[in-house]
């Protein structure tokens, strides 16, 4: 995961905890201890994704489009990067291994499953510390086939 998403998913979290109320970029950036321009950028994909919009102004900042309970870790993720694929293979189709590897059936199978934890884990599940016991609990379900 790059620092773009990870930047991504702090701010959509720090922005879920503040219940829709307009944050600059500049205090989330201070607040996570992050780097503004990085993190400007992350939000410039999030805006364009939809996910988030800015308001111009003294008492403006940017703010959940959606609610944390319906904007998935995959959603972020998706926004932020061109790739979301754990090895190059799983996005690359230009591979030249690509007809004799043997770790890319394995790794397709590691794939859905992340695929599945990112897209079942919602903004709503990071940003509500109460849940997080029981959130992990479910991820580790899911990635050890337990249902």
């Amino acid at each position: 995961m790059s620092k773009k998403t990870e930047y991504a998913i702090l701010a959509m979290q720090y922005l879920a905890e503040k219940s829709g109320e307009p944050v600059s970029a500049k205090e989330i950036a201070t607040s996570l201890g992050i780097s503004f321009e990085f993190l400007s950028k992350s939000l410039q994909s999030l805006m364009k994704s939809g996910l988030v919009n800015s308001q111009q102004g003294i008492k403006g900042g940017y703010h959940l489009v959606g609610t944390p309970d319906v904007i998935s870790v995959m959603d972020i993720i998706q926004a932020v990067s061109e790739n979301v694929g754990i090895v190059e293979c799983m996005t690359d189709s230009d591979c030249v291994r690509s007809c004799s590897c043997e770790l890319k059936d394995p790794m397709s199978v590691l794939q859905s499953k992340v695929n599945e934890v990112f897209s079942q884990t919602f903004l709503a599940d990071l940003a509500n510390e109460t849940q997080n016991s029981q959130f992990l609990k479910n991820d580790f379900k899911i990635l050890n086939g337990i249902n």
